[in-house]
């Protein structure tokens, strides 16, 4: 490889370095010191260019140019923390009479609230109007009779935003870093007279134009016969909107591999750019009128990618055709890897914190796998059958993109979908028809007549997509769940593929020898993990609303003291238990056990409200165990966990239990809580509150 034709690759990589150092270790007090540098490198860089001309020295200039763009990243991403914005409400933690703000996007509808973003103008205290900045996730009760603030709105309100709490359970999905990473940091709840539209504020008219199409294309796909789950799909296939999603259609597309068909990104993207392509050709058929027809073909898939809410692999592959757009113009040749990173790098200089969105990095590896990976993949098999020979080179697409991205994949969900290889080879082709006869259904949505036959065609063809999906869902065997790897384990993953592309499309032999160790390296992480699951032991009392849940593992067997709501709530259990469980190799599902029931096995005893458990006595405490049982002799607990409202005697509580540390789990009301953290506190005993500390975990 020349480094030469790939210079955006020698710029990404200390770029993404000093972005994800940053994002680890914070230094602000470097921030001023790194600008320093910054400044520092790029004379170096201009001083280099001019007076260095020896060949011997060529790799001084890889040296300034790798710390120039690494100190970029560093400064970058730094600049954009809220620690260094001056009247930010991450700075203040007063309660002010008013809060002013602006809406930044459309109002999403769920099924209990309406939720907004908000960018927060200013606040009103006794001194008057006070500039404030903030960026604030805004749910308002949902009530029919009123209208919904729209965008670029002001909206006033009297409850002051709280801080986003992070995740209280282990490996709990961490909704708070999610939203800082968009720069929100605050949220708010407000009743129908908490609030009041003042007027209208600052608009950009690209966005006004591009949401209320949006929403008025959304109206000619329910008036067209395309309504239900077929609308859901139809409305995030077309228009990346994806609200209106039912759950269970997204876990099926999710299984049979075949998310990136149902949200919009590269593949959309692409054929959008073919069908435009082919449409202003029958207008501009001349020569002469090349560059006005590139300029369009331009506007208009910039303005799609506007349209469908711009995400990470949206703008990818707007910015890859912009680049061969602009490469047709001026007759030059490009390369796809150059043009990749390029896009990449583009993305991430407006908004660093996108290098951590899963949806980014996917499409990104999806795309590079799809060029590296499928001419090998594609050269592995030979079919004289030009029809198998084309199912091939499609397969050969998915297997491509579907090896780069499977480290990922396992790493975040802990599953890989069996059969992606035949969903893909129907739902490719079927998708494609979707797209195009819902463009044109887009485009002919103000005539009646055939707006109405082209809504039937695409309800048709949507619901042909869901019903193989289903169907494949149904399959046995159609995921492969709790296939969780480690970050480390991931790297190596497709540190073996680079390697493995490098023998096989390269022919480097060298490659051999070093495909191995990291091979090697990858089986003994894999083994030792598995080794340290086998000899585990830990209690873990989760934090979940308005249920009490005792996690007891022993190796790969593990017990749930829960009560039956829990038990029968897959929602909460997914969300806030099951990561945790895979990650720690407990694959089959719990013995599940209810509060009243006794159990003795080789690792815990249950009777009534007392649990020995390896070495710990735990004791189960509510309103319900405290009139069924009297405690006639002190038993010594060293964890006393209060559960519910009860009014707790702490006296008391010392005297029966003599515990060591008392757990408040969410059942407990926070004034009650409160309460007995005061009482324990003056009598000397530790107090866990999960809803402050998450979970309690103990370890042997």
């Amino acid at each position: 490889m020349n480094p030469q034709k790939y210079p955006f690759i020698r710029i990404f990589i200390p770029y993404a370095v000093g972005i994800v150092l940053w994002e680890n270790f914070k230094p602000y007090g470097l921030h001023y010191w790194v600008g320093g540098l910054t400044v520092f490198f790029s004379f170096a860089l201009i001083l280099n260019y001019l007076f260095n001309r020896s060949y011997h020295f060529r790799w001084v200039s890889g040296l300034i140019v790798f710390m120039l763009f690494f100190a970029v990243g560093l400064f970058n991403t730094g600049s954009r923390s809220v620690h260094f914005v001056a009247g930010h409400l991450a700075h203040d933690t007063t309660a002010y009479d008013y809060y002013y703000g602006r809406i930044t996007e459309p109002a999403v509808v769920k099924e209990k609230s309406v939720k907004l973003e908000l960018e927060l103008i200013a606040v009103r205290s006794q001194d008057g109007l006070l500039e404030k900045k903030a960026k604030v996730m805004v749910y308002l009760a949902r009530e029919d009779s009123r209208k919904l603030p729209e965008y670029g709105q002001i909206i006033r309100f009297l409850k002051a935003p709280s801080a986003i709490e992070g995740p209280l359970n282990p490996y709990q999905f961490d909704y708070r870093a999610y939203l800082a990473r968009k720069g929100i940091f605050h949220q708010v709840y407000l009743q129908a007279d908490e609030w009041d539209i003042e007027g209208m504020g600052a608009r950009n008219p690209l966005y006004t134009t591009a949401f209320g199409l949006r929403d008025f294309l959304l109206r000619a796909l329910q008036q067209n016969h395309i309504e239900g789950d077929t609308y859901g799909v139809a409305a995030a296939i077309l228009l990346g909107y994806d609200e209106s999603l039912p759950a269970y259609l997204r876990k099926g597309y999710t299984a049979a591999g075949a998310m990136h068909v149902l949200c919009v990104s590269g593949l959309h993207v692409g054929i959008v750019f073919l069908f435009f392509n082919f449409l202003f050709g029958l207008l501009f058929k001349r020569r002469k009128k090349e560059t006005l027809k590139t300029f369009l073909l331009l506007l208009t898939i910039w303005f799609y990618a506007l349209l469908t809410g711009l995400s990470p692999s949206v703008q990818r592959a707007a910015i890859m055709l912009s680049f061969v757009l602009l490469a047709r113009i001026f007759k030059r040749k490009g390369y796809v890897m150059n043009s990749i990173f390029a896009s990449a790098f583009i993305i991430l200089i407006f908004d660093p914190f996108v290098l951590y969105n899963i949806g980014f990095q996917l499409s990104y590896l999806a795309v590079a796998g799809i060029v590296l990976l499928h001419r090998p993949v594609y050269g592995l098999l030979y079919f004289k059958n030009k029809y198998l020979d084309k199912v091939w080179e499609i397969s050969a697409v998915a297997l491509s993109a579907q090896l780069m991205t499977t480290p990922l994949v396992l790493h975040y969900f802990s599953q890989f979908p069996t059969y992606f290889l035949v969903s893909n080879l129907v739902l490719v082709p079927v998708s494609f028809v979707v797209i195009v006869s819902g463009m044109v259904f887009l485009l002919l949505s103000f005539v009646p007549f055939l707006a109405s036959i082209l809504g039937w065609a695409t309800a048709g063809t949507i619901w042909l997509m869901n019903y193989v999906i289903m169907e494949i869902d149904r399959w046995p065997y159609a995921v492969l769940e709790g296939l969780f790897i480690t970050k480390t384990e991931a790297f190596l993953m497709m540190l073996l593929a680079m390697l493995l592309y490098g023998i096989l499309a390269l022919r480097r032999r060298t490659f051999v020898f070093p495909a191995f160790i990291v091979l090697l390296l990858f089986t003994l992480s894999v083994a030792w993990r598995d080794y340290a699951i086998g000899r585990q032991s830990s209690v873990t009392i989760y934090g979940i609303s308005k249920h009490t849940a005792i996690h007891f593992v022993q190796g790969k067997h593990h017990i749930m003291v829960a009560d039956t709501g829990f038990s029968n709530d897959t929602f909460q259990m997914e969300f806030n238990i099951k990561k945790n469980a895979v990650v720690h190799g407990l694959v089959s599902a719990p013995e599940w056990v209810k509060p009243d029931d006794t159990l003795s096995t080789t690792f815990m005893r249950k009777q009534g409200p007392v649990i020995c458990a390896f070495s710990q006595t735990i004791v189960i405490w509510n309103r319900e165990w405290a009139k069924r049982y009297t405690i006639n002799k002190p038993l010594e607990a060293d964890v006393l966990l209060i559960t519910g409202n009860t009014d707790v005697k702490t006296e008391k509580m010392k005297l029966w239990f003599s515990p060591k540390l008392i757990v408040l789990d969410l059942t407990v009301p926070a004034f009650r809580a409160q309460k007995i953290k005061s009482s324990a506190e003056a009598m000397g005993i530790p107090v866990h509150d999960i809803r402050e500390a998450g979970a309690w975990i103990w370890k042997e």
